[in-house]
């Protein structure tokens, strides 16, 4: 245990990037709110004032305002990690290869399976972790550089730290975190497959070969069945409607604004489906896939050419 844990922190030390991407989305987050806050102009929404509209609000709608807000905030990390994840993961193995590295690491007393699943632990798990923690930091952040703009509505204010917000709020994040680990960790271990294996530009070769079957299908079949499934790893959009059950924003979740009121949701957590994401089919077959590509990266770390 102790040596994964000192692999852990070796990795973290190497790969700057587990902070500086988050650290960066934060900058932007926090710094965009700062300008819309005091960079002039007073807050309006089709001509009337914030407080119009505040004065007609009950108190289940000013609490969903709040907690949109917090997973509006919480998005850009999100998409940031999937950036982070997919570079981090692609070039994971094959880097100690190309620099010779992974002479000096095999010569120590460290298997390869610490090894490879220390670096799988730092892109499923520390990875979406560190950007969640800098998610909330960042919210705190806005919500105290909103008060300070809105204190002329204390409404408002109030319910932008109710407890029952921030309550939901982590609740959300944290089931959002543990979905999101099991739905990428198909994707993040094939890409340390592929790192492992590949030669030259892990890119290409991981990328290549879903392509290729995808168009053999379609020249084959006509089908669109690989794209699809593919299609639904990467980035958010299949995460977020496997793990919010294909919410339909037409049933209350949407945000409505004219010229007489504003409709917002009552809970951030009213599309959530863990059970339903948790019983998906999907979600464990794709573990058991992630549990063979780590087993093949492990192998192939294990008798590879080291030095090619």
């Amino acid at each position: 245990m102790k040596k994964f844990i000192w692999l852990l922190r070796r990795e973290l030390w190497e790969a700057r990037v587990v902070w500086i991407a988050p650290a960066i989305c934060a900058l932007i987050v926090v710094g965009g709110a700062l300008i819309v806050a005091f960079g002039g102009g007073n807050l309006r929404i089709d001509g009337a004032d914030l407080a119009q509209y505040q004065s007609g609000m009950d108190p289940q709608q000013l609490d969903g305002l709040a907690s949109l807000a917090l997973a509006a905030m919480a998005l850009p990390f999100f998409v940031t990690v999937l950036f982070t994840q997919f570079f981090y993961a692609t070039d994971a193995l094959c880097s100690e290869r190309r620099d010779r590295s992974i002479l000096f690491w095999k010569s120590l007393p460290v298997s390869d399976a610490a090894t490879v699943l220390s670096k799988l632990a730092i892109a499923a798990i520390a990875l979406p972790v560190v950007a969640a923690l800098a998610a909330l930091a960042s919210e705190l952040a806005v919500f105290i550089i909103a008060s300070a703009r809105l204190s002329a509505v204390p409404g408002l204010v109030a319910h932008l730290w109710q407890p029952v917000v921030w309550g939901t709020w982590l609740v959300v994040l944290a089931y959002l975190l543990v979905a999101s680990i099991l739905w990428y960790l198909p994707l993040i271990a094939w890409l340390l497959l592929v790192s492992a294996w590949a030669p030259r530009s892990p890119f290409m070769y991981s990328v290549l070969p879903p392509l290729a079957l995808a168009l053999g299908e379609y020249i084959v079949f006509r089908s669109h069945w690989v794209m699809s499934v593919v299609g639904e790893r990467i980035g958010n959009t299949g995460f977020l409607a496997r793990a919010m059950g294909g919410y339909d924003h037409r049933g209350g979740f949407g945000v409505v604004v004219d010229n007489q009121n504003v409709t917002l949701p009552h809970a951030v957590s009213l599309p959530l489906q863990p059970l339903q994401f948790l019983g998906s089919p999907a979600v464990w077959l794709g573990v058991l896939f992630a549990a063979a590509a780590v087993a093949g990266a492990i192998w192939m770390r294990r008798y590879r050419d080291s030095t090619t």
